[in-house]
C-alpha cells in the first residue's frame, strides 16, 4: 500500500508541476507574440530605411529647379529659388511657344510674354492668349547637371 501512496503522491506532484508549467506557458505566450510582432515591425522598418538610402537614379541624372512664377498682363516673372545659376535655359510656354535664355541668375527675372515664339516665328500675344503651362529646362544646373521645372 505504501507503493500505492508513493505512486499517488508522485502523480499528484506531477500534476501540480504540470499545471504550474502550463500557467507559466500561458503567461509567456502573449509576451512571445508581442516580441515576435515587434521583431517583424523592426525588420520592416529596417528594410524601408535601407531602401530609402539607395541612390535615386533620377536624382543623379538631373536637378529639380525651384521656381516661383508671377504674371502681369505682358510679363512673366520667374524667381530662381535655387542657390545656383541656371545655364542654357529653354522656356516652353503653353507647349508651343519657346524662349531661350543663356543664364538665369538667382532671384527674379522678368521676361516679356511677347518674346516667346512658336515654330513659325509668331510671337505669343498676351492680349489674346493666356499662359496656362510652362516648362523650364536648364542644360546645366547644380554640379552642371540638367534640370527641369513644370507648371
Amino acid at each position: 500500500m505504501s507503493n500505492h501512496r508513493t505512486a499517488y503522491r508522485s502523480a499528484s506532484y506531477y500534476f501540480r508541476l504540470s499545471s504550474k508549467e502550463s500557467g507559466m506557458r500561458s503567461s509567456f505566450q502573449p509576451a512571445v507574440r508581442w516580441m515576435g510582432f515587434v521583431l517583424v515591425l523592426l525588420l520592416l522598418l529596417l528594410e524601408l530605411n535601407a531602401c530609402s538610402l539607395l541612390p535615386n537614379p533620377r536624382s543623379t541624372d538631373s536637378t529639380d529647379l525651384l521656381a516661383a512664377l508671377t504674371f502681369s498682363s505682358t510679363n512673366m516673372m520667374i524667381d530662381n529659388g535655387n542657390d545656383f545659376v541656371w545655364k542654357g535655359v529653354t522656356l516652353r510656354l503653353n507647349n508651343d511657344y519657346l524662349l531661350t535664355i543663356d543664364l538665369m541668375p538667382r532671384g527674379i527675372t522678368s521676361v516679356s510674354l511677347a518674346e516667346f515664339q512658336d515654330v513659325q516665328g509668331q510671337p505669343f500675344n498676351p492680349h489674346s492668349m493666356t499662359p496656362h503651362q510652362l516648362n523650364i529646362q536648364a542644360q546645366a544646373g547644380f554640379e552642371s547637371k540638367p534640370g527641369s521645372f513644370n507648371w
